[in-house]
């Protein structure tokens, strides 16, 4: 049996491993998020240690471990260096998916879906020159419709029509409108102010009003949580989101 792939992956971890070596976690089309152990890549002779940065999208060459999951890292060529001059606000928004991607298993039928969205993203995030979290939260609610976990933003769970909304109800993973909200749940839903609910009612096509929408820092922190709660309830585990913290 061959054990020798080819394979596109993006780096989306990287962690120094003894003296010359490096681990990374790479999201591929095929397999998902892998191991590549990359022995002696930080050997001053070594011609690929500029390969293995941070979101370097790779033509990957790499020999498959038999007794492990491990695979081992034989050579690369490089498609895109995503970080490369980049400034530090269009970094973080571009870190922030891979941040999600790395505490959930993403099953091999979805990896290519998953690849090709982030992928996407990377691409488009760099030109966003305003409101570019609000395209990370597009990011995040196709994410969830490619993983099976879709929420509506624009229906109310109770009544299934689009108003207003008021607040979000973890434990329905949806959108309560004004006119179905009772103060009697306070304790199981989170309000959202009136600048969230606009965005969340047009994050689908959030692209064709991304210049003249205007973003709160208090809407910044609603809509975060809201996408780490919902994901969160799914996954039964807590799902974190710092590197929107950095912004």
């Amino acid at each position: 049996m061959n054990r020798d792939i080819k394979t596109k992956g993006i780096i989306i971890k990287k962690i120094n491993f003894r003296e010359t070596s490096v681990i990374l976690d790479v999201l591929t089309p095929e397999y998902g998020v892998i191991s590549v152990m990359a022995k002696g890549i930080r050997n001053k002779k070594s011609k690929n240690t500029g390969m293995i940065e941070l979101l370097n999208e790779l033509e990957l060459n790499l020999y498959k471990n038999p007794n492990s999951d491990w695979y081992i890292y034989k050579s690369a060529h490089l498609i895109y260096a995503h970080l490369f001059g980049i400034e530090h606000s269009a970094s973080i928004l571009m870190q922030a998916p891979v941040e999600i991607i790395r505490q959930i298993i993403i099953s091999s039928d979805d990896s290519q879906a998953i690849y090709e969205l982030l992928e996407t993203y990377l691409t488009y995030i760099k030109t966003v020159e305003k409101n570019g979290i609000a395209i990370f939260w597009r990011f995040l609610l196709k994410f969830c419709r490619i993983i099976g976990i879709e929420f509506s933003t624009t229906s109310c769970i109770e009544c299934s029509q689009k108003k207003y909304f008021h607040a979000y109800f973890p434990q329905k993973h949806g959108f309560i409108c004004n006119d179905c909200y009772h103060p009697v749940n306070d304790d199981q839903i989170f309000k959202l102010n009136k600048n969230a609910s606009d965005i969340i009612s047009k994050l689908n096509n959030i692209g064709n009003y991304i210049n003249e929408t205007s973003i709160t820092k208090p809407t910044i922190k609603q809509i975060n949580r809201v996408f780490v709660t919902h994901l969160s309830e799914h996954f039964h585990k807590k799902i974190h989101l710092k590197s929107i913290e950095l912004l």
